[in-house]
């Protein structure tokens, strides 16, 4: 696959995405909640995936081992975000186990960078990046209207603080060949359509408690 037509499919599965997360009932304190558990059910995994991905890359191919490598700094500790917002939200994550989606979004990256290739994982991250870069800002807006700063640190950070990430994965994007670009493109797909469900699943979610309320 050549560079322009993942740039295409990154393009579209982001915008899709995006549409779909905004869509989302974000007014109610639950579906909020949910999400943060999941968040950081999938972030807590994020080193680990950097870590694995560098390790498992071919030795020569210094320049993404370590692009890599430096993300990992990056990403430390970010999982402890979203669980501070849910503390700040009364929340308990006790309260909201990990979904089958979420599960799986998390068990395809490591069966991706570990049985098919590890630059594979830049398919969920470009796509997690992008919906975080184009579509969070205004998110943000919604969610501090809703729940005030202090329960909005983990959007902010990424979707304001590190608007960069982006850029520096389309940096990233120039040094792949025409086959990591295939197993890229796979893995967006895929991790886009688990996402999409997952955030489904939790809206569904939402509506069965308030039938059950009324």
């Amino acid at each position: 696959m050549e560079k322009k037509q993942l740039a295409t499919i990154m393009d579209r599965e982001i915008k899709a995405l995006g549409d779909k997360i905004m869509d989302c009932p974000w007014d109610n304190p639950d579906f909020y909640k949910n999400w943060l558990a999941q968040t950081y059910y999938l972030i807590r995994h994020t080193t680990k995936f950097l870590a694995l991905s560098a390790a498992r890359l071919p030795v020569d191919d210094r320049d993404h081992h370590y692009a890599m490598l430096h993300h990992i700094q990056e990403e430390l500790n970010h999982d402890f975000m979203p669980l501070k917002d849910l503390e700040n939200m009364g929340g308990k994550l006790e309260q909201y186990p990990e979904l089958p989606e979420t599960e799986m979004i998390r068990q395809l990256q490591y069966y991706w960078i570990e049985f098919e290739n590890p630059l594979s994982l830049c398919g969920y991250a470009f796509l997690l990046e992008g919906a975080a870069k184009f579509h969070g800002p205004k998110l943000l807006e919604v969610l501090e209207k809703h729940y005030g700063k202090k329960a909005t640190v983990h959007l902010r950070v990424h979707a304001v603080v590190d608007q960069d990430h982006y850029e520096e994965g389309q940096k990233f994007l120039e040094l792949l060949s025409e086959k990591d670009c295939d197993y890229i493109a796979k893995n967006m797909l895929q991790s886009a359509v688990l996402y999409s469900r997952m955030v489904e699943r939790m809206a569904e979610q939402c509506k069965t408690k308030a039938r059950k309320a009324a």
